[in-house]
């Protein structure tokens, strides 16, 4: 026979059935699987949080960075300009002429009845190695070819020259004479208009050196056969 328990329910023992303790397990499972979420979902947000501040506040340092840039662009921009005005008066420094010195050696060259009637100069290259000369055309009259030899001659003395090149020679129509082979074309006999005459027309071109520095230019003693004091 079976037992029967004749107190009231209310009275009776509890007992734990099976089937309680299952959902109390996966009840905390879920609880602690809701946690584990939330827990991760907070940290992500955090990161991505710390992550667009340091965006934010790296652009608003290249902004500031750009900013400077352009104010300081026109500092670079006056101090290419300085450098390229002391490279060009440097340059200028370095082929500088002392053309007084060179006309009144001109004058002491130049032979008798030869004369000049033009005169152009230039700056140039030396032997192209990107230090700057100069070369003059002379353009003139002489009485005959062997004054306009002496004449070539004579412009070697001066001291800035390098070589001396005759150009060109014109023969007026009285003249018949042939040209005495410098080097030069032959005499043309074609009507003259340099205003010469009777006399030969000659174009003559100069090259000159380059001065090492202005203080040796100026400091070098002029001979006494070129109107120097010695």
């Amino acid at each position: 026979m079976r037992p029967v328990n004749l107190l009231p329910a209310r009275y009776r023992p509890r007992t734990g059935g099976s089937g309680d303790s299952k959902t109390s397990y996966i009840a905390l499972a879920v609880l602690g699987a809701l946690v584990i979420g939330v827990f991760g979902y907070v940290s992500t947000a955090n990161k991505v949080s710390a992550s667009n501040s340091e965006i934010a506040e790296t652009r608003q340092q290249l902004a500031a960075a750009q900013s400077q840039a352009v104010t300081l662009q026109g500092f670079g921009d006056f101090a290419a300009i300085k450098e390229a005005r002391l490279s060009a008066v440097q340059t200028l420094a370095t082929a500088r002429v002392d053309w007084e010195r060179l006309f009144r050696e001109l004058a002491h060259v130049l032979p008798p009845r030869v004369w000049l009637t033009g005169f152009n100069s230039q700056a140039a290259e030396v032997d192209g190695g990107g230090e700057l000369g100069s070369s003059m055309t002379l353009e003139g009259c002489a009485e005959s070819h062997g004054r306009i030899a002496d004449a070539m001659v004579r412009l070697r003395e001066l001291h800035v020259a390098e070589d001396v090149e005759l150009t060109q020679t014109l023969a007026s129509q009285d003249k018949e004479e042939e040209s005495s082979g410098f080097g030069a074309p032959a005499a043309s006999q074609e009507s003259d208009e340099s205003g010469c005459g009777d006399f030969y027309s000659f174009e003559m071109s100069v090259a000159m050196s380059a001065p090492s520095s202005v203080e040796d230019d100026s400091a070098a003693p002029v001979p006494a056969r070129l109107g120097g004091g010695g």
